[in-house]
């Protein structure tokens, strides 16, 4: 079993425009910081789902075919929530 979430690339924490105005440029900048600690957690959770469900599969020694069915779901589930954090980062 694989795990998935630590293969990811580190959340970017992409340069801030410079408005010129310091409040706005530091107020976009606290958003992002907010978005990327959301998203480390997002990653967390996830992973710590995973975990879970790898220990279950474990204890009552699942057979392959199930084993696979489940790490496909986590490959499923893991490329979702990395989209979907790339197009959050992409709108900031």
């Amino acid at each position: 079993m694989r795990n998935l979430i630590r293969g990811l690339p580190p959340i970017e924490h992409p340069n801030a425009p410079k408005t010129g105005n310091a409040k706005q440029d530091q107020k976009h900048q606290q958003q992002q910081e907010k978005l990327v600690a959301r998203q480390n957690q997002d990653r967390q959770k996830l992973q710590k789902k995973q975990d879970q469900e790898h220990q279950q599969l474990a204890k009552q020694r699942a057979d392959p075919g199930r084993m696979q069915q489940v790490e496909q779901r986590h490959q499923e589930q893991t490329q979702q929530m990395h989209q979907g954090h790339t197009q959050q980062m992409q709108q900031m």
